[in-house]
């Protein structure tokens, strides 16, 4: 960028943030839904030598200062430590072996781990707030695949194939949630907004992409016990997945299910393997630093991490990600019943999961798909997300039923409080809405 065009953008750049600031201060749903739905559009805006940031990173750069102005001094809930200390570990780890691109990463590992988590901890102060933002990941994601099946490739608008994929298996996932937890009047377009993202997500033929969604809607029906939907589903979405795949044209079908390894993506592959295994031969115990992602295609995020910080550092990483996903896991089991409403707990879960599986087979540390996932884990952690979530259990379903039918509740009868506390979650005459005093 040169330095005429600097000084014409500059200040048009700061009315940009202060406009920002004073509508997020208003409105805490914008900042959300700026950085959550333009997550898919990975394209780099900054033109800033090494440092690259899309629309959703400079929102999310800009939302910091919202948190500072908040009060926020670095919790992030029952993530702090693990969060916090992995990544101190992580720069420990690299400063023996400090590259030239070791900055950059790191600011990047910061920028997901402890800047998208806090904002979607901290700002939101409704549970409006975040489900505005997942139903503009919806819109978006229903965008991309009405662009993709018009075009019928997965390269457009700037954007490519696997970064259109992952995208898009974060979109499936949250729509699926918000299918199973939004009032009945809902799900008709969620349903189509399934359907529709499916149809894009066939025709990208991003096979990390697949197994992420496919594990994400499968963890996100477990979690809730939604068996007999998780049947019903598999049958209304096998049709539409045998449909675009018919109008594959036949190199693409090849492509798709083709694992030969003298094929040139799977041998780059295994390349790529045994060159990132010799780096971590050269220094096993401490890796080579944080900063080799930048000079290999790194996509297996376990190998990758090996090599750049060794054992203890590949300990950290997985530390991260098995401490939430545990907690995730430790909800369902301590319940009984299935979930009433969008909860966050078993969304974040299945984002997360099918992240790192999908790190395994291709770019992990990449802008679009790791801004929701590190997003969803923010607002689980939000004490905004415990609002309004209420647990159906078979004795529930018997006390609503007979509510309904008597169309109210025999004040100053014995069970009248606790039926009143079940319903909507709170003390009776309080709003579910509000933050926990």
């Amino acid at each position: 960028m040169n330095p005429e065009t600097l000084w014409f953008l500059a200040p048009l750049a700061f009315g940009y943030a202060v406009v920002f600031w004073i509508v997020s201060v208003r409105f805490p749903a914008v900042p959300l839904v700026l950085i959550f739905g333009l997550a898919p559009f990975q394209n780099d805006v900054s033109g800033m030598g090494g440092l690259h940031f899309s629309l959703s990173e400079v929102h999310l750069l800009l939302s910091v200062p919202l948190l500072l102005w908040r009060g926020w001094s670095g919790g992030l809930s029952w993530m702090t430590f693990v969060l916090w200390g992995s990544l101190a570990l992580t720069t420990l780890l690299t400063v023996p072996n400090w590259r030239d691109t070791t900055a950059v990463s790191l600011v990047q590992m910061a920028l997901y781990w402890l800047g998208a988590v806090a904002v979607f901890c901290h700002l939101p102060v409704r549970r409006q707030d975040w489900e505005t933002a997942l139903k503009a990941l919806i819109g978006v994601g229903v965008l991309l695949s009405i662009a993709a099946l018009s075009v019928r490739s997965s390269y457009f608008w700037g954007l490519n194939k696997n970064g259109i994929g992952a995208s898009l298996a974060c979109a499936l996932v949250v729509t699926t949630e918000c299918w199973i937890g939004s009032p009945e009047g809902n799900r008709r377009a969620l349903g189509g907004a399934l359907l529709l993202i499916t149809g894009g997500m066939v025709l990208v033929l991003s096979r990390g992409a697949w197994l992420s969604a496919a594990t994400g809607v499968l963890f996100i029906m477990v979690f809730r016990r939604e068996y007999r939907r998780l049947i019903g589903l598999s049958i209304v979405l096998v049709p539409v997945v045998a449909g675009m795949w018919m109008l594959l044209p036949q190199d693409s079908k090849d492509y798709a299910l083709g694992f030969d390894s003298t094929r040139y993506n799977i041998k780059a592959r295994q390349l790529n393997t045994e060159w990132v295994m010799e780096q971590w031969s050269s220094s096993p115990v401490y890796g080579v630093g944080v900063g080799l992602r930048k000079e290999y295609d790194a996509t297996n995020v376990l190998w990758l991490t090996l090599a750049e910080t060794g054992p203890l550092g590949l300990c950290a990483f997985l530390a991260v990600h098995l401490r939430f996903l545990a907690k995730v896991w430790g909800e369902r089991l301590g319940t009984t019943g299935r979930l009433v409403g969008i909860s966050p707990m078993p969304l974040a879960g299945a984002l997360l999961l099918g992240k790192l599986l999908h790190g395994m087979v291709d770019h992990y540390w990449s802008r679009g798909a790791i801004t929701v996932v590190w997003a969803s884990v923010g607002i689980a952690l939000s004490p905004s997300a415990q609002q309004g979530v209420q647990r159906r259990t078979g004795a529930d379903k018997l006390q609503r039923r007979r509510i309904g039918g008597s169309h109210a509740i025999k004040k100053g009868s014995p069970n009248s409080e606790a039926i009143l506390k079940d319903s909507i979650g709170r003390e009776p005459g309080g709003n579910r809405d509000e933050l926990p005093k």
